[in-house]
């Protein structure tokens, strides 16, 4: 019998001009389903494309406005090499199952392989990750095992909600967990709860069966972390106003100042974490009757360049 011969007359190729993923910063789980990730041109949100997610949880966008022919290069060396000039699009994400804040961030199209996120955050050297994170919405219920902090952030100098003002929580001066606020100003902080607290080695050691001499602690209903707090926040440099928040502009604002007290007395730079029990923080009011800020966390923002 004849082997028959197969004759390759024709290959086609797509590039994909950007695939992302998506972490949850709380669980550090991979987001695989429930977003609505899109693009679209810079000032021509008219022109928007819906990513479609594959089997590994990595989001797709083809058919982009202005970057379709490039769509159909091979995708080898040479094309990204002889590149034309890229260019800038708007990338938004959106939870349906509302766990996380939504946001936007701009970077130039196409990208090759899958887009590394480079935090505008302050470190050193400078981090990249493999997965865009995700921050938790204030509407989100915790899974056991998790720590919460809940506040409603109140601008205490322009007397209106603390809109996409971010809060860090740190424990032993690493940081733990990090949130921003919605457009009301609301914030939830969602982490696994810190290692447990330990007391010293026993002393005179216990019983012979211990050996070496075992550390004792507190049992976990009982355990208690001090959480040191960060606030960021800087609304009059904030880019012009959008239905979703600047992903980049929100996570760099300037160290605002928690307010212990409704007065502005007295800064709040840690809190109690008690394991088991949701954290409210609200600032301390003398007023009687209460005002109708009673409830509300105060931060003032960042004092501006001159």
């Amino acid at each position: 019998m004849t082997t028959p011969t197969i004759l390759k007359l024709e290959s086609f190729t797509r590039v994909a001009p950007l695939a992302l993923r998506f972490h949850d910063t709380a669980s550090g789980d991979l987001v695989r389903d429930g977003l609505n990730v899109s693009a679209y041109p810079a000032g021509k949100s008219q022109s928007r494309t819906q990513a479609v997610t594959n089997r590994t949880g990595v989001w797709v966008l083809h058919h982009l406005s202005s970057l379709r022919s490039l769509e159909l290069g091979v995708g080898d060396e040479n094309y990204w090499n002889t590149l034309r000039p890229k260019k800038d699009f708007v990338i938004e994400v959106n939870d349906a199952q509302r766990r996380f804040q939504p946001f936007h961030f701009t970077e130039a199209l196409p990208i090759r392989g899958i887009y590394k996120w480079t935090s505008p955050l302050l470190t050193s050297p400078p981090s990249s990750l493999n997965s865009v994170p995700l921050y938790s919405a204030p509407t989100r219920s915790a899974s056991s095992g998790m720590g919460v902090i809940r506040a409603d952030l109140w601008d205490k100098q322009n007397d209106v909600p603390a809109a996409w003002a971010v809060m860090e929580g740190y424990v032993d001066d690493e940081l733990v967990v990090r949130g921003m606020a919605d457009e009301a100003g609301k914030i939830a902080l969602l982490f696994p709860y810190p290692t447990p607290r330990t007391f010293v080695v026993n002393s005179p050691p216990g019983p012979p069966v211990t050996s070496p001499p075992a550390a004792s602690g507190p049992p976990m209903a009982l355990q208690e972390w001090p959480v040191r707090l960060r606030a960021l926040y800087a609304p009059d440099q904030a880019p012009t106003k959008t239905a979703t928040q600047d992903f980049r502009f929100t996570l760099s604002q300037a160290e605002a100042i928690i307010w212990a007290d409704a007065d502005g007395t007295q800064p709040l730079t840690e809190v109690s974490l008690l394991y088991g029990r949701e954290m409210i923080l609200r600032s301390t009011s003398t007023t009687s009757p209460p005002s109708s800020r009673s409830s509300v966390l105060f931060i003032t923002p960042a004092v501006s360049p001159p």
